[in-house]
């Protein structure tokens, strides 16, 4: 697939015009190939193995690649990708070649049309073995999938499946698979023995995609635990708690969505819900609230378009994101982006407000007319939600910083005294904004946005 391709050197680049929720790495990061077809497939696996209905991704930072010496290797991941049409794994053996798990295997650990699949740093990975009604444990040692064992069975009893899509882990290493046939989720611990169940008081109606956190996780800057679940066929969001207490619940014709098909899910650092939506060929991101935030990407074959996607998981530490899709699949690394900005005069001062997809470190320059700096208003300001940030102007000058640099061509204005009210006119906000990921280092979204200062009135 993508991943020996895209996973080494991080460098990034923004473009203006794109979105930028989502990134790109340059072309020093991934040799300029960010999708992965049929025909990356074949360079790697020749015609063993093509793309043929691919589904759940899981992606972990594997403890036996690290070095504890070495931090330049922290962002080598394993990258698991169920491609369903043939019953088998592909993953990345090494940041060098590729493997294959379902080809040559005995006929009782072979898979029939798997779905979700989910890992841990320790090398346990489990598959939802859809066709045969069963959950499979492998374990990865560093290079390859070795079958352990395999639990479940057709039927509706505790322990049993009736078409399990998806599955989850938490960090106590229980597993959380989601029976879709029986309407419920079912929770097993590390040694897969049952242990409850749940289905929201019979709310639960096909359930499918599921998320799970918990305040064991490492790279979680919220230190949460919850579960995320999409049931009534692909088209409802609700968020449990560890126990299965249903909590909130939303539905995608809520934001003008009437014919999603929500297909895989995954958290990010914040407990961001980022959750793949094949119909509509984006990912719609949601807050750890349910609160909707944006829908990224649309049909299509050119760059930040899917052609149905859906499996998705993500490095919660750096912020590298996978996208499977109907014929390959993508990466990107988490960006920020600004949208539907306002401002209003209140009388002495300037009320600046605008959404960020992101939390992301905040900076708001104020330009007179001729492009002069006036002030900083906003210095790196970390904003740790998504939504809606709001920064006053008080029409008063200031002294530029000094990060501000020559390459900006932006100096102090001849007209403006520092510290004094400036006069009335149009001025510019120059904000940009950088998300708190390892890409801050290599990707600042910068927007200018025209206002007008009128001391006497207010103005919209």
């Amino acid at each position: 697939m993508l991943f020996i391709l895209l996973i080494c050197f991080p460098v990034f680049a923004a473009d203006d015009d794109h979105p930028t929720t989502f990134v790109f790495p340059t072309y020093y990061h991934t040799y300029g190939i960010h999708k992965a077809g049929p025909f990356e497939l074949f360079l790697f696996l020749g015609l063993s193995v093509q793309f043929s209905n691919p589904q759940g991704l899981a992606c972990v930072r594997l403890d036996v690649w690290d070095d504890p010496d070495e931090k330049n290797d922290d962002d080598e991941v394993t990258v698991y990708g169920v491609n369903a049409g043939q019953n088998n794994i592909i993953f990345n053996k090494s940041m060098y070649a590729l493997g294959v798990y379902g080809l040559d295997e005995p006929a009782e650990q072979l898979l029939k049309n798997p779905h979700g699949i989910c890992a841990n740093s320790r090398g346990d990975v489990y598959v939802a073995d859809t066709g045969n009604h069963r959950i499979v444990r492998l374990f990865n040692p560093g290079d390859r999938l070795e079958f352990r064992y395999a639990f479940g069975g057709e039927g509706n009893g505790p322990g049993e499946f009736e078409r399990p899509l998806q599955v989850a882990l938490d960090n106590s290493g229980n597993i959380y698979v989601t029976d879709y046939g029986n309407n419920r989720v079912q929770v097993f611990d590390d040694s897969s023995r049952f242990l409850f169940q749940f289905s929201g008081n019979g709310f639960l109606r096909a359930p499918s995609a599921i998320a799970v956190t918990d305040s064991l996780e490492k790279h979680d800057y919220r230190s949460q635990s919850f579960i995320m679940v999409v049931d009534s066929i692909f088209q409802r969001i609700s968020k449990f708690t560890r126990r299965g207490k249903r909590l909130k619940t939303v539905r995608m014709s809520d934001f003008g969505f009437t014919d999603a098909k929500l297909e895989y899910a995954t958290l990010d650092y914040y407990n961001q819900l980022l959750i793949t939506d094949s119909r509509n060929h984006c990912i719609h991101k949601f807050n750890s609230n349910l609160e909707y935030i944006i829908s990224f990407g649309t049909q299509g074959d050119d760059d930040y378009q899917f052609r149905s996607p859906t499996g998705i998981s993500i490095y919660r530490r750096f912020g590298q994101l996978f996208v499977a899709e109907a014929a390959g699949a993508q990466y990107y690394w988490v960006g920020t982006d600004i949208r539907d900005f306002r401002w209003e005069n209140r009388k002495n001062r300037t009320l600046f407000s605008f959404r960020i997809t992101e939390p992301s470190n905040v900076t708001v320059d104020i330009l007179d007319p001729k492009g002069d700096f006036v002030r900083r208003v906003a210095n790196k300001r970390f904003q740790n939600r998504a939504g809606t940030v709001r920064i006053f102007w008080d029409h008063k000058a200031g002294i530029p910083p000094a990060n501000i640099s020559r390459d900006q061509k932006i100096g102090m204005s001849r007209t403006v005294i520092p510290g004094k009210p400036v006069p009335d006119g149009n001025y510019t906000a120059r904000i940009s904004i950088e998300p708190t990921y390892s890409s801050r280092t290599y990707f600042e979204r910068t927007v200018e946005y025209e206002f007008e200062v009128r001391q006497a009135q207010n103005v919209r």
